[in-house]
């Protein structure tokens, strides 16, 4: 994201760079002019999304300069800065569509608050502008020049160079286990975007560096353990891979419609294993019970594993995991002198801190707690 300073007062661009973090606030580049003039050429120029114009510059006004910066085709959000509260200029930054009138001096606290509004009026729009662009792809199958370019230029202002797209075959449903992780998504990654495809719906998740398909791949699989899920079995969900250039997206999006369709074990045949793995966990409660250990264990998608065992035995696989090593474990602590640290050990934890946190996680009280109740209730 860049910004533009202009005004004559060399000491307010000092003041400015002192008192304004313009990192933080997620400015990538900064830049500065000193009369109407040398403004106007360098956002012809320098293309700020941002645009700070003090109204009495020397050679050419403000007014004048954010005139002509119009009449280029160029519609950087503007904070016109006065030292004078007068009709005339307020009608005409009304007229050139100025996002903010601020009175000098300037008042660091005023101005940041005006960009941070600024900021997320524009993220919202970008993330809108990109939504439609991501409708009609996926209706058209196509991406056209200019849809590339408004897309490009979205995810250069929101700061994301790597995405990748999520299918969930959800079919003709109204989409409500797509718009539940979208929703999670927003809040794990840099932006979410959802749209609704032929094969279903589908969630446009961007962010950047590290972001890899195995980030992406456990957000979903930690997903499927959330007891707040929606109800009922998630639909098949397919991941793309992850890329960096937006002339992919249309690939990105065939590819996670074709994993969300891949075949699956069916009938019969998937509910024995179900059960098989479920009888694996009643009785290897010890061991590396991982979703993808046991899906690596009984040869199957990880993801049609938790959707199924949720189906088939109405509970989260993780939850039901947690459940049985948390029985047993009450079990040991009642029935035996055995330290934590050993009980942690032969019910499947790393630790005995780990431990200690879920099991007061699961009965309310700590393990020490417990032991002592018990006692006392003989």
């Amino acid at each position: 994201m860049k910004l533009l300073i202009a005004d004559d007062q060399i000491s307010l661009h000092r003041y400015l760079d002192k008192v304004m973090d313009w990192g933080a606030m997620g400015f990538t580049e900064v830049q500065h002019a000193y009369d109407g003039e040398e403004a106007t050429a360098k956002v012809a120029a320098f293309h700020p999304d941002i645009l700070i114009l003090d109204i009495h510059m020397p050679i050419l006004n403000g007014i004048e300069s954010l005139k002509r910066v119009r009449q280029s085709g160029h519609s950087p959000k503007t904070i016109i800065l006065s030292a004078y509260d007068e009709f005339e200029y307020a009608r005409d930054a009304i007229h050139l569509q100025v996002s903010r009138y601020l009175l000098k001096p300037v008042d660091a606290v005023q101005l940041r608050n005006a960009l941070e509004e600024l900021i997320r009026e524009s993220e919202a729009a970008f993330r809108q502008t990109i939504g439609a662009e991501l409708d009609r792809m996926l209706y058209t199958g196509e991406m056209e020049a200019e849809a590339l370019q408004t897309i490009r230029k979205g995810f250069d202002y929101l700061g994301i160079d790597r995405f990748a797209v999520i299918t969930c075959a959800d079919g003709a449903t109204d989409g409500h286990y797509a718009r539940w992780l979208k929703e999670q998504a927003a809040g794990s990654f840099k932006c979410a975007i959802a749209g609704k495809s032929k094969h279903g719906s589908v969630v446009l998740v961007g962010g950047k560096d590290p972001l890899s398909g195995g980030m992406l791949r456990e957000f979903i699989e930690s997903l499927l353990q959330l007891p707040d899920a929606p109800c009922g079995s998630p639909p098949p969900i397919g991941i793309s891979s992850v890329a960096q250039d937006a002339a992919v997206l249309p690939q990105l999006i065939a590819e996670s419609a074709r994993a969300a369709a891949a075949p699956a074990e069916t009938g019969s045949r998937l509910q024995d294993t179900i059960r098989r793995i479920k009888k694996h966990i009643d009785g290897s409660f010890h061991e590396d019970l991982t979703l993808q250990s046991v899906a690596d264990r009984f040869r199957i998608d990880k993801y049609q594993l938790c959707r199924v065992f949720k189906k088939e035995f109405g509970v989260n696989y993780w939850s039901y995991v947690m459940k049985v090593r948390m029985e047993k474990a009450a079990e040991l602590l009642a029935g035996t002198e055995w330290k934590n640290s050993l009980i942690a050990e032969r019910t499947g934890f790393l630790d005995e801190s780990h431990f200690s946190r879920a099991f007061k996680k699961f009965y309310g009280i700590t393990p020490k707690e417990y032991r002592r109740r018990h006692a006392e209730a003989r």
